[in-house]
């Protein structure tokens, strides 16, 4: 999965961009092939400012790229496939920023949903038009939809180990043993509402109501301490 940042700027004439080697503390030259792919990257997601994903041609992301057709075959099959690069990476950043889904040490259950919660939507807000795109290609691209479930799979399963964790230890008591069905549910519960929020743009207030309602469930389905639970046997 592709991980490289965007170059801060890219000469035209010049065989590639320089960047700090933050290893060596020297700058290194980004060969001009690296250069061009994250040209269509940044182009297909400055195109979905002005249209969705499936309105965006292939003509469209290499005129904003600034590259010729071929070109954009060389390193991409379709702008499906470009489309998925980009899901990667923001997930991949949305993973970074949350820095692990273990609860840490001391950290109450509150606490931790707060973490978890803040972050992601801060994620989400920041690459919401490539989340929102995303999310709406799995109904059509088989390779995309492939994707997003293995990068949700991965997440479910994180926290459905931290669950069944809190529950060996007694602090919680989870509304069912099925710990993986039940994080699953409340993983797509999240999505969905985060998907609602990018695509209508509510108010600020309106997204934090959404974020305190999202916690509460949480939390009840956990089954913490002093929330609501009516356990399903």
């Amino acid at each position: 999965m592709e991980s490289t940042k965007s170059p801060s700027a890219v000469s035209g004439g010049d065989a590639g961009a320089r960047i700090p080697d933050q290893d060596v503390g020297r700058r290194r030259r980004i060969p001009r092939g690296e250069v061009q792919r994250q040209s269509i990257l940044d182009a297909f997601e400055r195109c979905l400012r002005e249209m969705p994903a499936v309105d965006i041609s292939v003509k469209d992301i290499t005129e904003a790229a600034g590259i010729k057709r071929p070109n954009f075959y060389f390193y991409f099959e379709s702008k499906d496939e470009v489309l998925g690069e980009l899901v990667g990476k923001a997930w991949d950043d949305w993973a970074d920023s949350i820095g692990g889904y273990h609860r840490r040490a001391g950290e109450s259950h509150a606490d931790y949903f707060d973490r978890l919660f803040g972050t992601s939507y801060r994620a989400w807000v920041e690459r919401d038009r490539v989340m929102v795109a995303g999310l709406q290609a799995v109904n059509y691209d088989d390779k995309l939809s492939a994707r997003w479930t293995s990068l949700v799979t991965d997440l479910n399963g994180r926290l459905a180990a931290q669950m069944s964790r809190d529950a060996a230890a007694g602090e919680i008591t989870p509304l069912s043993d099925d710990h993986e069905g039940l994080v699953t549910t409340l993983t797509d519960m999240i999505v969905m509402a985060f998907f609602k929020d990018r695509s209508l743009r509510p108010s600020e207030a309106e997204s934090r109501r959404m974020l305190a309602n999202v916690k509460t469930i949480w939390l009840g389905t956990w089954g913490t301490p002093n929330s609501p639970s009516h356990r399903i046997d």
